[in-house]
């Protein structure tokens, strides 16, 4: 489960600041299956990569299967090594000499009861 509380991210750009995550709350159960739509700068990729830790949030509190991992208030920052997530990104940091399922596999090769398989039904190479 992803608990998150207040979560409130701000960037600047040349006009100023821009809120990406204004106070956002929310809720993904265990095994739940959950999509992230909209448009392009609306907070979709600074939401997964505050989860990450690679962002780290101006406020607000983030939680995985009950476990603080960052935490505003209390001052915790779990470094993002230790928070057991793997994450394949966008367009410019796939590797492209390797296919779908090597990309996804990559990250996964850290813990050995996560497999590809299981994560990306798709035929292998």
């Amino acid at each position: 489960m992803i608990s998150i509380r207040r979560l409130r991210k701000v960037f600047q750009v040349k006009e100023g600041a821009v809120a990406a995550l204004p106070n956002l709350d929310l809720e993904v159960e265990r095994e739940e299956f959950f999509v992230l739509l909209g448009p392009s700068v609306s907070g979709k990729s600074m939401l997964l990569r505050c989860i990450a830790g690679i962002e780290i949030p101006e406020d607000g509190e983030i939680s995985i299967d009950g476990r603080p991992i960052y935490s505003a208030s209390d001052g915790l920052f779990i470094r993002p090594e230790h928070r057991g997530l793997g994450m394949v990104f966008q367009s410019y940091a796939v590797w492209p000499h390797m296919s779908v399922f090597e990309n996804v596999a990559l990250p996964l090769t850290r813990w050995k009861e996560a497999r590809a398989d299981d994560i990306l039904p798709v035929p292998r190479p």
